[in-house]
């Protein structure tokens, strides 16, 4: 017999709510696992990446550049005056103003109790990273432009008349100076110099790179390259890696100053070459960034980025982080070159990104200091 329309409409409608009756404790379970993940959020505050943990700096004092210690960001900043901040809460822990009648244009290199920073009155100053008070100063033959890199119980630190420095760290005494003092000035050392073991390596505007004994300033080597290196030398594992201003990177045996590979790039390179997860990230103002395998100078990846490089990169738990002309700083998947996401600033970053704790440390145009939550790694 056949079934009646009733009866299968009534059928049907039954098959339906029973459907319906095992879906609720499926929806339940989900609505509750939402609830527990959103109440676990809330109580661990997990950070959102992009937001910014804190901000300072108004643009009355100038153009800032930053060093990061233990727990302490440095910023000394254009107009003469140098502050510390707690790193993760941005929270001043002390001021320190200087003349005024004199920039401070040097990016500051920050050691386990002490702050090293240059000026354009030709000198080299030391202030304690507690207080703030300065210990020492050391008038060099040119103003200080370049970062200065603290070894042990040394600084190094280059000027405009194109010697590297050696001062003793305690009383700024000085050890050595490369050329010696009574040379001629030369092209100036603008970038900063790298240590690899017993051998100090530095490049400088008169388009060369030189290996130096650390202990004395004795030169091992000089190597010509084909522009002016305005950049900071990198040195890992026994290599030297120099961006050379023209659109090259280059990477020398810091013992011996012999060229092991070459990769040139199309744009200008004024960034240091990041050497990371056995990579050599290379950023050039043709928008690049060139990931080579830091053995052989192999092309890995190019990505193409929204605007001109205007920052160092870092690099953590597989992220790249770069800042751009366009006012945003990139993440990259480091091993792909991928976009991972992006932070968009107030104004165009510039100089230095520094990266520790989960944040990324950027400074503007505008004279202002951010720091910025990112992925832990």
């Amino acid at each position: 017999m056949v079934e009646s329309g009733v009866g299968y409409r009534q059928k049907w409608r039954e098959r339906r709510r029973q459907v319906r009756l095992r879906r609720v404790p499926v929806v339940v379970a989900v609505l509750v696992a939402v609830v527990a993940l959103a109440t676990w959020m809330v109580e661990r505050r997990l950070p959102q990446f992009g937001a910014v943990a804190w901000a300072q700096g108004d643009g009355s004092d100038g153009a800032p550049r930053i060093g990061l210690g233990a727990k302490v960001l440095v910023v000394v900043w254009e107009q003469g005056t140098v502050q510390a901040h707690d790193a993760v809460t941005g929270r001043p822990l002390w001021r320190q103003p200087f003349s005024r009648a004199h920039e401070l244009i040097s990016p500051p290199a920050v050691g386990a109790d002490c702050v090293v920073f240059g000026s354009t009155d030709c000198n080299v100053r030391c202030v304690d990273l507690k207080t703030g008070l300065e210990r020492w100063h050391y008038s060099t033959q040119a103003l200080v432009r370049s970062t200065p890199l603290i070894v042990g119980d040394r600084v190094l630190v280059g000027d405009d008349g194109g010697r590297l420095y050696a001062l003793s760290v305690k009383d700024g005494k000085h050890l050595w100076a490369y050329p010696a003092l009574a040379y001629a000035d030369r092209r100036p050392i603008l970038g900063g110099a790298a240590v690899a073991g017993p051998v100090v390596v530095c490049g400088s505007c008169d388009r060369t790179a030189f290996g130096l004994e650390l202990a004395t300033g004795k030169r091992l080597w000089r190597r010509r390259i084909g522009s002016p290196i305005i950049a900071r030398t990198t040195a890992v594992g026994g290599k030297a890696y120099v961006a050379a201003e023209g659109g090259e990177a280059v990477c020398l045996q810091a013992a011996t100053g012999e060229v092991v590979w070459r990769f040139p790039v199309p744009g200008l390179v004024r960034s240091p070459i990041l050497v990371a997860h056995g990579c050599a990230y290379v950023s050039d103002t043709d928008r690049g960034v060139w990931c080579l395998n830091a053995a052989t100078g192999t092309l890995l990846w190019r990505h193409e980025l929204r605007g001109r490089p205007t920052t160092s990169a870092v690099a953590q738990g597989g992220r790249l982080y770069v800042g751009v002309s366009s006012g945003t700083v990139e993440a990259l998947d480091a091993s792909t070159g991928r976009s991972a996401w992006h932070w968009q600033a107030d104004a165009k970053p510039l100089r230095e990104l520094l990266l520790d704790a989960g944040l990324l440390y950027c400074t503007t145009n505008t004279g202002r200091v951010f720091a910025v939550r990112v992925a832990r790694g």
